[in-house]
């Protein structure tokens, strides 16, 4: 009589593991072409499994971005009050287009022409990031480097204009059009943060 011994694992190493084997699946075969069932053979659990901390293929899809945007917010954060505003501000866009694994995600659904997931994902990002965006704002307005008086209002604007640059980053017919547009953004985010003219100097984007 052969004896299955299953492994328990802590749910939250279980529940990284899954995350793992999609976010690699996606990458590897597209987020459409990737099945439920393909996540938990390359995870090595059972369907149920899946089920138990996902209610759906799109659910674990969010919690890519999730995790990816909380790690950034984290390391925004801990950054401290000694590095100044800008540069924190700086980082924060800088990583956002480093385009690791999950902006190859985001790529992935934008050549799919998922654009209303893709949307989705991208307020999910942003409603992740608002909190430390708004320390960085009330820092560098103590600090004399930023002005803004409605900080929501404000940050609604940060991401609209992040978005442009987004979409022309994955415009393959207009591959010159994105360094124009971030030149044009880095204007705009110097006004509506009100940086003084050159400051933000986001050569990342450039």
């Amino acid at each position: 009589m052969t004896i299955i011994v299953r492994t328990i694992k802590d749910p939250e190493v279980r529940r990284s593991e899954l995350i793992d084997a999609a976010q690699e699946l996606f990458i590897a075969f597209g987020y459409n072409k990737t099945m439920i069932i393909d996540i938990v053979k390359k995870a090595g659990v059972a369907k149920g499994t899946f089920y138990y901390y996902f209610p759906s293929k799109e659910a674990i899809l969010e919690a890519i971005i999730a995790r990816y945007s909380t790690k950034l917010a984290a390391e925004i954060k801990n950054l401290g009050p000694s590095v100044t505003a800008l540069h924190k501000l700086r980082l924060l866009i800088g990583y956002l287009f480093r385009f690791d694994q999950t902006d190859i995600v985001f790529y992935l659904l934008w050549e799919e022409q998922e654009f209303s997931l893709l949307f989705k994902t991208w307020k999910q990002s942003d409603t992740i990031l608002n909190p430390v965006l708004t320390d960085v704002i009330q820092q560098g307005t103590e600090e004399g480097t930023m002005h803004v008086q409605s900080i929501d209002e404000t940050i609604c604007f940060f991401w609209s204009t992040l978005s442009c640059l987004w979409e022309s980053q994955y415009n393959k017919e207009a591959p010159n059009l994105f360094t124009s547009k971030s030149k044009i953004a880095e204007v705009i985010l110097e006004r509506i943060l009100g940086i003084s003219e050159g400051s933000l100097a986001l050569k990342i984007l450039i």
